[in-house]
Parts: structure tokens; C-alpha cells; sequence
């Protein structure tokens, strides 16, 4: 992936902010814009999901002027109906959020601002939007919580029956999104379909999707070297935010983070014209019920639903000498994928925001004027409820 054209796409997100369900400290709100598809139907045919877990989980934010942080006495906000946003998966493949759940607060410096929670549909992969609106402020700090209930799934593939799927005259619409570039994700970019080119030698469709995409992935964990770590911290480890670069720019120095690697599959399938798309989502870690922020990959495989894979799980197992016939490790089968709950399948939200310092799945537009420079943390709470409901048979 050395020799390819430079550049960078711009750091600017696209989409509108709106969301409805509006509990705890506000009222049920739901806007709805027609009845899209799941983003993600319960597997069928070769793809299972078993060992369902159900987990609590609280994102909380606070985001404060830098001029704040650093203890001088000068810049403030000076918000007027300014949303803040935050994505909801109410169906994956392998998750589900009780949609009566959903619970959100807001302080203004340290004040209860008794939000409403609106929640809109329609975005890409079906995406909701849950959206907080900040009617009027003038301060130096905020803070909001979102908080809802999900089940979650581990993942099983029956490795022959995958391998025999063809490919469809057609994709459904409902995966469509699955095929665009992104923020992060420059599918588009030339290089990526060149790759898949010299990686099948003009011979893509004589493979079968799900073999195709194991190639695929496998070229990409063996040609990017991966440094640094998912998320970046501040002082005394207080997530700051996900360590991110691009596809594109990982593609180009064969370098970048765990993010990065996961965008470089995405975009080199995409190219490749399988559907698929980054998730990404928060795990437990082993202390105090706080949790992380990660990010794996989907495809979309006909006759079964979308397949995850982790190819940062897969460094280091061997897939370099692996046979596509045969299982691979956290290729399809993900045995704790119930451990981790999705939150998005963007970075930062499908609308018009953005986010301060570094991606974190939220986004808001600090309207009418412009951010004065922000610094964010961000702690996730993740309790166990236990197993949850089996599929019916």
C-alpha cells in the first residue's frame, strides 16, 4: 500500500443532529423517519449469535473550556439551542438496547439542566440519533450522561456452509450504506480497489464473498504495522477520546493505530464490493466496572447477516499461513464478543457536528458561534445483569 496518491479528507463531519426518547430526567420523545430496516437482523443460515449477557451502561462527558483546565480566568461557551448528539444501535446483529431504557442528564457548571432526549431515525445502517439541546448557556463547563440497558451476543460461523454463500446479483438496500466511504474510511480513494486488484489478481468474484474477505483482512493485518493504543488518556487515565488517524493515511505509511487497522478493512472491503462497516463500542475492564472504548469490523454475508471480525484480535494467531477453509481466530466466530456493547458505527456522529480534541462517537455543534477550544473526559460504567433471554427456536 506504499505507492498511492497522498491527502487527507477533511475533519468535518456530515449528517443533521435530532433524535426522540426522552426518560429519567426528561420526558419520551420519539421522532420517527419511516420504518428503515434493522440495521442488523438476527443472523440466519450459517452465522449464529449465543451466550447472550445483558450489561447496564452509562457514557458520561464532560467537556470544559481549555482556558478553564489550564486555570486562567478568560473564555467561556455561549450556547443557544446548541445540540449535542449522541448515536444509538436499538438493533445489531449480535445487541439489542431496551428502547425503554434510555435515560439522559445534563448539567450546565455543575447544574441540573432537566434536558429532553429526542430521538430520530434514518441515518446510515440505521443509526439513531439520541439528541440533547442545550436552549441557553453561557459557562465554562458541561456534562451529560447517557444511559440504557443492551443485550448483547457472542458469534458462531459454520465454516463450510460461509465459504459456499455466492455473490448476490444485487445487495440488499438495507446494506447499501455498507458500501459508501466515510469519515475515516476513504473507500472511494483509487489506491484501495488497486489493492484489491493485485490481492486477487483480477479474479475477485471467482472467490466466494466470505473467503474473499478473509484474504482481505488477512492482507491488511500482515501489511499495517500497528502502534499506539485505541484510546488516548489524560492524567490519571481519564479517556480523553479514540486515537485515530484514517485509512488513508495508514494505507500510505503501512503504519497506524488499532482504529486505523480497522478502517483499513473496511475501506479495502468496500473496495472489493462487500459490504461492511466499523463498529464501534465500549468493553469491561477488570476493575471498578468501568469500561473502554474499541472499535472491530462487520461484513455483510448473504444468507447470513453481518459477520464480525477483530483484526487486532487476529495479530499475532498465525492467519498469515491459515487456510481460508478452515476456522480463523476472531474471524466470524468471536466467543466474547458478549462483552462488548456497540455504540456506533461511525466515529463521530452521521450529522453536522463535530468533536473536540479527539473522536468519541458523541458530536455537537456549539452553535451560534464557534467552539472556543475544549478538553473532554469520559468514563464509562458497565454493570453485569447477568445472562440474558435465548433466541427462540
Amino acid at each position: 500500500m506504499k505507492d498511492c496518491i497522498t491527502g487527507m479528507s477533511p475533519a468535518a463531519t456530515r449528517a443533521v443532529a435530532g433524535c426522540g426518547a426522552l426518560l429519567g430526567a426528561a420526558v419520551l420523545c420519539f421522532v420517527a423517519a419511516g420504518f428503515a430496516p434493522p440495521s442488523g437482523r438476527p443472523p440466519i443460515g450459517a452465522l449464529e449469535r449465543c451466550d447472550p449477557r445483558v450489561y447496564d451502561v452509562n457514557v458520561s462527558v464532560t467537556i470544559a473550556t481549555i482556558q478553564q483546565v489550564n486555570a486562567l480566568d478568560r473564555g467561556s461557551y455561549d450556547l443557544v439551542e446548541a445540540p449535542i448528539v449522541m448515536p444509538v444501535i436499538y438493533m445489531g446483529t449480535f445487541s439489542k438496547v431496551h428502547s425503554d431504557s434510555i435515560a439522559a442528564k445534563l448539567w450546565l457548571e455543575s447544574k441540573d439542566a432537566n434536558p429532553q432526549l429526542l430521538i430520530k431515525s434514518g441515518y446510515p445502517h440505521n443509526t439513531h440519533l439520541a439528541t440533547l439541546t442545550v436552549d441557553k448557556f453561557e459557562g465554562q463547563s458541561l456534562r451529560w450522561q447517557v444511559g440504557f440497558r443492551a443485550q448483547v451476543w457472542s458469534s458462531r460461523i459454520d465454516e463450510k456452509e460461509a465459504g459456499e454463500i455466492g455473490w448476490p446479483k444485487e445487495w440488499p438496500a438495507e446494506v447499501q450504506d455498507g458500501l459508501q466511504p466515510q469519515m475515516y474510511v476513504q473507500s472511494d480513494d483509487p489506491m484501495f480497489e488497486q489493492e484489491v486488484q493485485k490481492i486477487s489478481q483480477g479474479k475477485l468474484r471467482l472467490v466466494p464473498p466470505y473467503l474473499a474477505a478473509k484474504d482481505i483482512v488477512r492482507h491488511c493485518v500482515n501489511e499495517i504495522q500497528v502502534s499506539g493504543v485505541f484510546m488516548e488518556r489524560g492524567e490519571f487515565k481519564v479517556i480523553r477520546g479514540l486515537n485515530i488517524t484514517s485509512a488513508r493515511e495508514a494505507a500510505l505509511k503501512q503504519r497506524g493505530t488499532p482504529n486505523d487497522l480497522v478502517c483499513v478493512c473496511i475501506a479495502m472491503l468496500r473496495a472489493a464490493g462487500i459490504p461492511a462497516r466499523p463498529v464501534i463500542g465500549v468493553e469491561e475492564d477488570d476493575e471498578d466496572g468501568k469500561g473502554s472504548l474499541v472499535s472491530w469490523g462487520e461484513f455483510y454475508l448473504p444468507e447470513a447477516g453481518w459477520v464480525p471480525f477483530d483484526p487486532n484480535l487476529m495479530r499475532g494467531r498465525g492467519v498469515r499461513t491459515l487456510d481460508v477453509r478452515r476456522e480463523w481466530p476472531e474471524f466470524g466466530g468471536m466467543e466474547n464478543l458478549n462483552r462488548r456493547i456497540p455504540l456506533a458505527y461511525h466515529f463521530i456522529p452521521p450529522a453536522s457536528v463535530e468533536s473536540p480534541e479527539y473522536p468519541a462517537v458523541w458530536g455537537w455543534d456549539p452553535r451560534p458561534g464557534k467552539d472556543p477550544g475544549s478538553r473532554q473526559q469520559i468514563t464509562i460504567g458497565i454493570t453485569s445483569r447477568g445472562r440474558g433471554e435465548e433466541d427462540p427456536k
